[in-house]
């Protein structure tokens, strides 16, 4: 009996052991997902100089895991508070070199490279990427967009320079943000939220140029219309001209089918002994001059 009870005691004793390790790989495995990279901070030795890339990574009790994405990421500070980084308003303000101040979205594509983490983590500490992009990014944005936004006013800002601010955010962030191991890809200036002032202004010149452009386009339907009478003027003398022309040619040809007409009519059916070339050669007898044969014209001598 006291065997069995040895036995049952040592079995309980080896589940326990399994059942502790099972715990203890439980509570103190991380996972490294893909498109990350970790490292482990040891609050005994510090920071390992080694990178781990997506793998199960077991830890004792005095070390934390801390992962940085080598992805794609899309950090987006809107003011929209159903979209963006926090659920609440969280758009950039921009000042102008106006003056105004207006509120945007702005949205920053960035990476850690894993040969930067090691400066990324100096530069954050124990800071979660989550916290870095809210907090950190999120700084640097705003102060890169202030600098930025001074060159253009509002209305290009808002328009034609948008593109090229973009772009000259984009490398005032990857000045300042890789100096701390994030890379940025891509900034861009998003939605705009103008204040009611501004909205004001901006209607105000915007029917402004939609008159200058319905101005623009009378003068040019006014120009169409005057080339078009002219060119039926033009026409209308043509029309004319060929009419004038053609009734003067029918005329003519009236008056020579009356002539043909009353000439058959005078006609005795016999042929002319003149030819209308006039090259014969015509012999008129004595009869014609009205003298007889035997009389001599006056002034003849015997």
């Amino acid at each position: 009996m006291k065997r069995f009870r040895k036995i049952g005691c040592g079995l309980l004793v080896v589940l326990g052991c399994v059942a502790g390790y099972f715990a203890y790989y439980q509570a103190f495995t991380h996972w490294i997902p893909a498109g990350y990279v970790g490292v482990i901070y040891d609050a005994q030795g510090g920071l390992e100089h080694k990178y781990y890339t997506p793998q199960a990574v077991t830890l004792n009790w005095f070390q934390q895991l801390y992962t940085y994405p080598t992805k794609l990421q899309n950090a987006v500070y809107s003011q929209d508070p159903n979209s963006g980084e926090e659920k609440a308003a969280d758009g950039i303000s921009i000042t102008t070199s106006d003056n105004a101040n207006t509120t945007f979205d702005i949205s920053v594509l960035y990476r850690v490279k894993p040969e930067d983490v090691f400066k990324a983590f100096s530069a954050f500490g124990a800071i979660p990427i989550e916290d870095i992009q809210i907090q950190h990014i999120r700084r640097a944005v705003k102060d890169a967009a202030s600098a930025v936004g001074s060159q253009y006013d509002l209305f290009s800002l808002m328009g034609p320079k948008r593109q090229e601010a973009s772009e000259k955010l984009t490398a005032s962030l990857q000045d300042i943000l890789a100096r701390k191991g994030i890379t940025v890809e891509q900034a861009m200036i998003l939605t705009v939220y103008p204040t009611n002032d501004t909205a004001s202004k901006i209607n105000s010149r915007v029917n402004g140029y939609i008159q200058i452009d319905i101005s623009t386009l009378n003068q040019q339907i006014a120009e169409i219309n005057r080339q078009m009478s002219v060119m039926t003027a033009q026409a209308r003398q043509k029309a004319q001209a060929m009419t004038a022309a053609a009734t003067s040619q029918k005329s003519l040809d009236v008056i020579q089918l009356d002539n043909m007409e009353a000439a058959i009519d005078r006609w005795d059916g016999h042929v002319s002994p003149l030819s209308s070339d006039g090259k014969q050669t015509l012999v008129f007898g004595s009869g014609v001059l009205g003298l007889n044969g035997n009389e001599k014209a006056e002034g003849d001598k015997p």
